[in-house]
């Protein structure tokens, strides 16, 4: 590769500014403050609260946001659930009931349906 020579400029240095010139600056800053430090300050304060009303709405803003999001989110999988624990209730249900049938116990319908009949019959032959 060649060798390019990158010419800089050169920067010169600020003009020197008199030490007096400095001083009578930092007086004059100090008198402004004192001047205008009480105006400053209130102004200062407003801005603060200003910001801060802002910030705690925004934060209620977000939170609201955020309930209802979850909210969708978690409702398809409440409903899923509510399925699945509906049909694993009826899954034992069922297997309670073969084995209740298997031992000879009669289930909650059976004796319903045979409390029907006997009031059935019972009617019956009061009627004759």
């Amino acid at each position: 590769m060649a060798n390019k020579k990158i010419q800089r400029k050169k920067v010169q240095a600020p003009s020197k500014v008199e030490a007096g010139s400095l001083w009578l600056a930092g007086v004059g800053a100090v008198s402004l403050a004192r001047k205008n430090g009480a105006a400053l300050l209130g102004d200062l304060v407003g801005e603060g609260r200003r910001l801060q009303l802002k910030a705690t709405t925004l934060a209620v803003e977000a939170g609201s946001d955020v309930r209802a999001q979850v909210s969708g989110l978690l409702q398809p999988i409440k409903v899923r659930a509510s399925k699945r624990l509906q049909a694993a209730g009826m899954a034992v249900q069922s297997g309670i009931g073969g084995v209740l049938s298997a031992l000879g116990i009669p289930s909650k319908a059976d004796v319903e349906e045979l409390s029907q009949r006997v009031g059935a019959l019972s009617r019956q032959l009061k009627a004759r």
